[in-house]
């Protein structure tokens, strides 16, 4: 193991090398590093009893590895803010999930669950009415786009496609991306309609986008990252099919405590601050360009401030 930082607020102990000695307890910290989840839901993805799953989540806790949130009747689990700032020690855990077991069911179980979770909240997501997507923060972040590129990526593209659309005047091919089925058929209509011809739609994963390394100037992200189960394999896939030199775009939810966001929108993350982001780009091929909190600026219609920042690949 390397040498853990003295900064880094979480160190080793023998507690602590206890907790991570168990097989199960490690399959759980797996489990949360790819998003939040109940204590039901981690019996399920298991096959544990619950009593067991409780068990082991106090351990984990107790080591300060988790922390947890309530939501009406539910509890979440997930890994506590001091491993994230205790990269060291976050990457050496991380290694040792490739000697677990049945790695493969247990990914195929969470996915399935996240599927469902996305399916129960896909009618109260409509991307221009997002709390945070006011009209001084999409300004902010089309002040960036204004150049003309040879190919966009629009990720997450939603309802309309209202972006992609924008983008196709001054792009040579836009490449409008969305998990859900029926936003790619209509907009596949529409184009068809509308006699336009340099977007193309395509149904994908925001983790799993079927495009080519190197491919894209441009990487547009806006008000999807905190509906991405794994925010880091969300910003590494956007940066993959970046051409070195092509820029990411994005804008998001400023970090804030609107629990109730999870149910009326379906969102996972309560948006992101700038350490966050720097956190998640850390270990790949690029730089933050330029970063801003904007606030929203209309005092009847109050919207959250969104964070808009600007990456360019090595």
């Amino acid at each position: 193991m390397k040498s853990l930082k003295k900064n880094e607020p979480l160190q080793p102990n023998m507690e602590l090398f206890n907790a991570l000695s168990d097989e199960v307890r490690l399959k759980i910290m797996l489990i949360l590093d790819t998003s939040e989840f109940t204590v039901n839901e981690l019996k399920e993805i298991l096959g544990i009893h619950q009593s067991n799953a409780s068990r082991h989540l106090s351990k984990l806790s107790a080591c300060g590895l988790l922390k947890d949130r309530r939501e009406i009747t539910k509890s979440y689990y997930g890994l506590s803010d001091d491993l994230y700032m205790s990269p060291t020690l976050l990457d050496t855990i991380r290694q040792a999930y490739k000697v677990l077991p049945e790695i493969q069911v247990i990914k195929s179980r969470i996915k399935n669950i996240l599927d469902e979770r996305r399916i129960n909240h896909a009618q109260k997501f409509h991307k221009l009415d997002e709390t945070g997507g006011s009209l001084k923060a999409q300004i902010s972040l089309l002040s960036h786009l204004i150049h003309p590129f040879e190919h966009a990526v629009d990720i997450g593209c939603g309802e309309g496609a209202d972006l992609s659309l924008l983008l196709a005047r001054c792009c040579k091919k836009v490449t409008a991306v969305d998990i859900n089925k029926e936003v790619i058929e209509d907009l596949s209509k529409l184009l068809a309609e509308k006699n336009i011809t340099n977007i193309s739609p395509i149904e994908a994963n925001m983790q799993d986008i079927p495009l080519a390394e190197n491919s894209a100037d441009l990487v547009l992200m806006s008000q999807v990252l905190h509906h991405a189960p794994a925010p880091a394999d969300a910003l590494r896939e956007a940066i993959r099919i970046l051409k070195p030199g092509g820029k990411l775009a994005l804008l998001d939810l400023a970090q804030h405590n609107e629990e109730e966001l999870r149910e009326t929108h379906g969102h996972i993350w309560l948006g992101f601050d700038r350490k966050r982001i720097e956190f998640l780009l850390q270990d790949l091929p690029c730089r933050i360009l330029s970063s801003e909190i904007i606030v929203s600026e209309s005092l009847i219609m109050k919207s959250l401030p969104a964070i808009c920042i600007v990456v360019e690949k090595n």
